[in-house]
C-alpha cells in the first residue's frame, strides 16, 4: 500500500513491480526455479515499465494452468484533498478520515471498525495481495492443487492498459512455445457496487467499453452574416441530446441493461478568438457494451449523426426563413449538402491523395496537437488535418473511435472451458454460504472495466480490423495485439475482496472478508476449476 504507484509513472510503477518481483524471488521455490518468475518490459513503453509473470509448476508435469491476474497501479489522490499525504498509509488515513466531512453511510462503515480506507486498498492491492499469497502457498505446498498456478501483475490498468496489452502478447507466445493451457484467468478486482447491491460478488466476465467520437464541421461566416454559414454547435448539441444518458441505446444481456452513452468531452476546436461562428467541434462518449461490437455501434453512430444533421439543417432553415421575414431582406436560406463519413473512408481519401507521403503527413498531424495533449486530442488533430487535406466542407460529421477499447469478455457457456468456469463459480457461491454464511452474488459482468477484456476476443477478427481502420492514429498512438487476442481464448472470472468507492476519497475494503473469507474462496475456486478440467480430460 505504501508504494505510490499512480499511473502513469515511471518511478512509482517500477518500484512496486520490483518489490513484487523481489518478494516472490526469495521464496524457496523460485530460488530453485528462477526462470519461473519474470520481470518483463512493456512493449515500446516510454516510461520503461514492467509486468511480472510467475508460475508455480505442479510436481507432475502438466500444461494445465490457472492464471491469477491483477494490476499494481492506482489512480491519483486529488480527490482526497487535505488527506492526500496520508492516502498511501491506510491505518493513518483511516484514523484521519474520522475528522472529515463524509457521507452518513461512509461514517457508518467507519464506526464499525471493519473497514480500512486508503488509495488502492480496494482497487486493487488487497486482491493482488491475495493472489500473491495463494501463489506463495502453492510454492510452499508443492502445488498441491494438481495444476500450475500462475500470477500476472501489470501496470497502467488505470490509464490505457498498456501493461495487459503487452502481457496478452506474452501469454499468446508462451501458450504456443511452452505449451501452456490456460484453464481460466481469475481477475482479483474487488466487488464494486453501491446501496443494496454492495454485497460480495463473483463475476462471469467483464463489461466492455468503447469511445465513439463525432467530429462536426459547419461552414464559416462572420457573425454579422450568420445565415450565410452553418454553425457546428447545433450538430453537436443534437448528437448529445440524442445520445447522452439515453436508455434507448443501452446495451443489455439477460434482461439487465448497462449504462448508455456518457459524454466525456464536447468542445470547440478553435485555438484563438474571432468573430467567425463556431465551425468545428467534436465530442466523444464512453459506452459500455455487453453484446455490441464495433460494426453495430458504428452503424448506430451513422444513423445518429445523419439524424442530428437533419435536425440541425431543418432548424437552420426554419430560423433563416423567420429572420428573413423579420428583416425584410427576402434572402432565402442557403441549401446545404449534408455528409456523414466514417474515419476509415476519410483515411482512404487522404491516402489516395498523398500516396507515399501519407505516413509523414500522419506524423506531422499528430504532432500538431497542443503540447501535452493526450491520445484522444491528438487523434482529433489528425481527423481535422485530413478534413482540410480532402477539402471537405460542412455540414459534415466524421465518426469513429478513440482509445482505449475494452472488448466485453464473458464465460457464459460458449465453450467447455467457459462452462467449467461458470460451474466452478456456482460451487464457490455455495461454499461461501455454507462455510461463512456469506451471500455471494453471481453476476454476468464486472462493471468497472478490467484487463479481462484482453484474454481473447469474442467475435470475428473483422470487428477488430474495423475498429483499427476507424481509429485515428492506429499503430502510432494506440493499438491492440490483434493477433494475440485472436489466438487467446481464456475463460474468465473475477473474484476479489469486498470494496467500496473506488477512485474516491472514501475508497475502502472490508477487512474480515478480505483477510479471512476471500483467500479461502479464491483457493476453493481455483481447485474447482482444476477438478472439473481433470474430469473433462
Amino acid at each position: 500500500m505504501k508504494f505510490r504507484s499512480i499511473s502513469p509513472s515511471r518511478e512509482g510503477e517500477n518500484e512496486i513491480a520490483r518489490f513484487i518481483f523481489d518478494t516472490l524471488s526469495v521464496q524457496p521455490y523460485f530460488r530453485g526455479h528462477p526462470e519461473d518468475v519474470r520481470l518483463l518490459p512493456l512493449d515500446n513503453d516510454l516510461l520503461e515499465r514492467h509486468f511480472i509473470f510467475a508460475m508455480v509448476r505442479a510436481p507432475k508435469p502438466t500444461s494445465d494452468t490457472v492464471l491469477l491476474a491483477g494490476h499494481m497501479d492506482v489512480v491519483g489522490v486529488q480527490a482526497c484533498g487535505s488527506l492526500a499525504p496520508s492516502a498511501f498509509d491506510p491505518e493513518e488515513y483511516t484514523e484521519r478520515i474520522r475528522a472529515a466531512d463524509i457521507a452518513p453511510e461512509v461514517r457508518k462503515d467507519l464506526e464499525t471498525g471493519e473497514w480500512l480506507f486508503g488509495r488502492g486498498v480496494a482497487d486493487m492491492k488487497s486482491g493482488l495481495a491475495g493472489g500473491m499469497e495463494l501463489l506463495m502457498r502453492a510454492a510452499r505446498d508443492g502445488a498441491g492443487l494438481g495444476a500450475n498456478i500462475a500470477l500476472l501483475v501489470v501496470p497502467d490498468e488505470e490509464n490505457n492498459s498498456c501493461g495487459m496489452l503487452s502481457a496478452a502478447s506474452f501469454l499468446a507466445r508462451i501458450q504456443k512455445e511452452e505449451e501452456v493451457r490456460f484453464l481460466a484467468c481469475i481477475m482479483l478486482e474487488p466487488t464494486f457496487a453501491a446501496g443494496e447491491e454492495a454485497k460480495p460478488s463473483i463475476y462471469l466476465g467483464s463489461i466492455g467499453k468503447i469511445n465513439p467520437f463525432f467530429f462536426c464541421t459547419g461552414k464559416e461566416t462572420h457573425v454579422g452574416e450568420y445565415y450565410e454559414g452553418f454553425c457546428a454547435a447545433p450538430i453537436l448539441s443534437n448528437i448529445n441530446l440524442m445520445l447522452d444518458g439515453n436508455p434507448e441505446y443501452a446495451d443489455s444481456l439477460f434482461g439487465r441493461s448497462y449504462p448508455p452513452f456518457a459524454c466525456m468531452r464536447q468542445t470547440d476546436l478553435r485555438r484563438e478568438y474571432s468573430a467567425t461562428i463556431m465551425t468545428r467541434g467534436f465530442a466523444f462518449y464512453s459506452y459500455l457494451t455487453a453484446t455490441k461490437l464495433p460494426g453495430q455501434i458504428l452503424s448506430e453512430m451513422r444513423y445518429i449523426a445523419a439524424e442530428a444533421l437533419d435536425r440541425s439543417v431543418s432548424r437552420y432553415r426554419k430560423n433563416a426563413e423567420a429572420f428573413s421575414s423579420l428583416d425584410g431582406s427576402g434572402n432565402p436560406p442557403r441549401t446545404w449538402r449534408q455528409q456523414v463519413i466514417d474515419f476509415a473512408d476519410l483515411s482512404r481519401r487522404a491516402g489516395d491523395m498523398l500516396g507515399g507521403n501519407f505516413g509523414p503527413f500522419i506524423e506531422e498531424a499528430l504532432a500538431s496537437a497542443p503540447a501535452g495533449s493526450d491520445e484522444r486530442v491528438r487523434s482529433i488533430a489528425l481527423v481535422e488535418a485530413m478534413v482540410d487535406l480532402c477539402g471537405l466542407t460542412g455540414p459534415l460529421v466524421v465518426i469513429g473511435f478513440l482509445p482505449p477499447w475494452y472488448p466485453h469478455r464473458s464465460s457464459l457457456g460458449d465453450s467447455e472451458g467457459e462452462r467449467i468456469a461458470a460451474w466452478a463459480a456456482g460451487e464457490t457461491v455455495r461454499e461461501a454460504e455454507v462455510r461463512f454464511g456469506e451471500t455471494l452474488q453471481l453476476r454476468p459482468f464486472f462493471e468497472g472495466v478490467s484487463d479481462l477484456s484482453y484474454c481473447g476476443f469474442q467475435g470475428p477478427a473483422s470487428e477488430m480490423d474495423l475498429f483499427a481502420h476507424n481509429m485515428p492514429g492506429w499503430g502510432k498512438l494506440y493499438s491492440l495485439p490483434t493477433d494475440a487476442l485472436a489466438e487467446l481464448d481464456i475463460p474468465v472470472l473475477n473474484l476479489g475482496p469486498l470494496g467500496k468507492d473506488a477512485h474516491k476519497s472514501t475508497e475502502r475494503i472490508h477487512l474480515r472478508y478480505a483477510l479471512e473469507v476471500f483467500p479461502h474462496l479464491l483457493e476453493f475456486l481455483v481447485g474447482k476449476i482444476i477438478e472439473k478440467s481433470r474430469i473433462r480430460d
